[in-house]
């Protein structure tokens, strides 16, 4: 009897899992560019690269060039990200970038690229602002 509960629940992870995983990988091919880190960073420097992650991560450790918007704030208002000049999103994974582009691209923006695999997986030139 444990043993059946114990099944189901390991499907039951699996399951959800596996539809999450194809969620966000759905959300991402129709309203972005998934972007490895060295493309990332060629690409989007001069361009408006935004750091979804709240403001002490930001603080400890960042992407070059990037600006902190944390994502409740940008959900709301996409009045700091200009229309006219592509748009880099990052966050530590990829869900709330992917989720964002979805906004964005409803909204009317065009040219969103997202960092594959989130900070965790950059490589590139970062900028730390503690002292």
């Amino acid at each position: 009897m444990f043993l059946n509960i114990l099944l189901a629940l390991f499907i039951s992870i699996a399951i959800w899992v596996g539809f999450n995983y194809f969620r966000m990988r759905s959300l991402v091919k129709n309203n972005a560019t998934l972007l490895e880190s060295a493309d990332f960073e060629e690409q989007g420097r001069g361009q408006q690269v935004v750091d979804l992650r709240d403001a002490a991560a930001f603080k400890v450790k960042h992407v070059l060039g990037a600006r902190n918007i944390a994502y409740p704030m940008l959900k709301e208002n996409h009045a700091a990200l200009r229309k006219d000049k592509p748009v880099f999103l990052y966050d530590s994974n990829v869900q709330q970038a992917a989720r964002l582009a979805k906004d964005l691209k409803n909204d009317g923006y065009s040219d969103i690229y997202i960092l594959k695999g989130g900070f965790t997986a950059y490589t590139g030139r970062t900028k730390s602002n503690l002292v």
